[in-house]
């Protein structure tokens, strides 16, 4: 699944998942429906004079009939535009479309940003390796900076108002959930 997903990306097109339930030709079927008829290739972002930076993903992916494009990036100053201007090609023909800027109290929207700033580092690790820790530096400022769980970071929550009793702690049986037609004791036992 990763690996789709990251050859989507890589090759702006789209991907299509296959459950044990469902239809292969009918999966396959609405797959090539979308992808031969993009709403808008070779799509760019004027930012309208704001000054834009760390935008993510850095390489804007084609956008399909019911499939959103999220681009997040980070504005320094006043927003000084009323809409940003997205450009690209439907069919033959050059389009633009301005869509309007409604500013916000920004809730959420700066985990949007980080974690999608940490799957572009995430994916730079695969391509170029991190010999010195920089990346993962990196990766871990920005989990911590917006309360984010990463590959390097993590969250334990402690109940100090219930103590065991003793001396030692009590070991208590977490469920793991594994997907459908996957069987619990042949993959996350131990043989």
């Amino acid at each position: 699944r990763y690996m789709l997903d990251r050859m989507a990306v890589l090759g702006r097109g789209a991907v299509a998942h296959l459950s044990l339930n469902d239809s292969a030709a009918d999966v396959m079927d609405d797959y090539f429906q979308r992808v031969s008829h993009p709403a808008m290739t070779d799509v760019t972002i004027d930012w309208g004079g704001m000054r834009v930076s760390d935008v993510y993903p850095q390489r804007i992916n084609d956008l399909f009939v019911g499939r959103p494009v999220i681009v997040t990036g980070r504005y320094t100053g006043e927003l000084n535009a009323n809409a940003v201007r997205v450009t690209g090609r439907a069919g033959t023909r050059d389009v633009s479309v301005d869509v309007p800027i409604h500013p916000s109290d920004g809730n959420g929207i700066d985990a949007v940003w980080a974690r999608m700033k940490i799957a572009d580092l995430s994916n730079r690790m695969t391509w170029q390796g991190d010999p010195h820790g920089e990346t993962a530096s990196m990766i871990r400022h920005v989990a911590l900076n917006h309360s984010l769980v990463s590959a390097y970071t993590a969250f334990v929550a402690v109940d100090t108002a219930t103590r065991t009793a003793g001396t030692f702690g009590t070991t208590v049986p977490v469920p793991v959930h594994v997907p459908d037609g996957v069987r619990y004791e042949t993959t996350v036992t131990a043989p």
